[in-house]
């Protein structure tokens, strides 16, 4: 017996071959619940597969999201991919997902496979600050919501957070316990977010009348690896930090091996809070304090956000969605070791209590 056909179910459902169509495309009202379950029920039993490619070049829709991320193995962004997966999969689109590395180039030719595959819609976690495919992306009618970070330019819907306000309060934690060494590790010039968060951090120490030390800016890769080089070089600084802002989980981590490596202790010998939360750090030795930025809620909105566009003919908007942060204190910041206190603390600053605040923006 040869493959099984539409009209196949629909001799055996009693129906027609039109009602087949429609109930297996999922029009609602387009039959009885009692037709559609024995449609089903024939298709099943028969073993009738729709046929996608006919389907999608009838209705010029392929039923597929594209999902570009910057690092498959960052933890920060796979509850990224689970929230757009959780809205877009019961809508019965698919999601293929793209890993770029950090890497513009790889994000172009990401972005490019994508179009060429039809995709119906893309989100994309760009690094890159020249929007110019995405641009030709949006010239061709496909919508695109962005993650995490905006590119100038480029008017398209996007979903992020309050990374500058985070940043700074996250500074402000450890000015708050008399730091004035205080250091960050982040990442080269790149996508919007980093910048921000850059910036926040030499605005807390602007607004306590302090300026960033030499050396204290310490660059690495978005990795594990880069926040362990990064936090090593300012540990071999003559005068070293007594605080370590971290930028990303990742480096983070990667800056509490290297403050290890080194014979320190957190906070005893150096204080650090980190940029994105992880669901180890409150049982970690001492508990890791973090700006948690949820990243299952910001890929739940920017899919909710894809599904408006693609239903709707009359497009709405563009919109800028800000998703709250949330400051989680815990034990990994404490006062600078006895040797480097300064005994004038910035007028009315006490250490934060082991409370936990929101970051509410946009």
């Amino acid at each position: 017996m040869g493959r099984p056909t539409m009209a196949d179910v629909a001799r055996a459902a009693e129906v027609s071959t039109a009602t087949v169509s429609r109930v297996l495309r999922g029009v609602q009202g387009a039959s009885s619940p009692e037709t559609t379950a024995r449609v089903l029920e024939c298709a099943a039993e028969l073993g009738y597969i729709v046929n996608g490619v006919a389907s999608s070049m009838r209705s010029r829709r392929t039923g597929t999201v594209g999902l570009v991320i910057a690092d498959v193995a960052n933890p920060w962004f796979g509850q990224l991919v689970g929230g757009v997966e959780s809205v877009l999969g019961p809508a019965g689109l698919s999601v293929i997902l793209t890993n770029t590395n950090n890497s513009v180039e790889r994000e172009r030719e990401a972005v490019q496979t994508l179009l060429q595959k039809q995709v119906d819609a893309l989100v994309v976690a760009s690094s890159s600050t020249d929007g110019a495919h995405l641009q030709r992306a949006v010239a061709r009618g496909t919508p695109i919501v962005l993650v995490d970070a905006a590119v100038a330019g480029l008017d398209v819907d996007t979903v992020t957070v309050d990374n500058e306000t985070a940043a700074r309060m996250a500074v402000e934690h450890l000015l708050d316990f008399g730091h004035r060494d205080v250091a960050i590790v982040c990442s080269a010039p790149g996508p919007a977010s980093d910048q921000a968060r850059m910036d926040g951090y030499h605005d807390a120490l602007a607004r306590r009348g302090l300026t960033v030390q030499p050396g204290y800016v310490s660059i690495g890769s978005d990795t594990f690896e880069g926040g362990r080089q990064a936090t090593a070089g300012l540990l071999a600084l003559p005068q070293p930090p007594t605080a370590i802002f971290a930028t990303n989980n990742l480096m983070t981590v990667g800056a509490l091996v290297a403050i290890a490596e080194a014979g320190l202790d957190v906070p005893a010998d150096i204080s650090i809070v980190g940029i994105d939360d992880m669901e180890w750090y409150p049982i970690a030795k001492p508990a890791i304090t973090a700006v948690n930025e949820p990243a299952a809620e910001i890929g739940r909105r920017a899919a909710e956000r894809l599904l408006l566009r693609l239903r709707r003919q009359r497009q709405p908007a563009t919109e800028h969605i800000r998703v709250a942060t949330e400051f989680r204190v815990r034990d990994s910041a404490g006062p600078p070791p006895l040797g480097r206190r300064t005994p004038d603390p910035a007028p009315g600053a006490q250490p934060a209590g082991r409370v936990r605040r929101s970051i509410r923006s946009g």
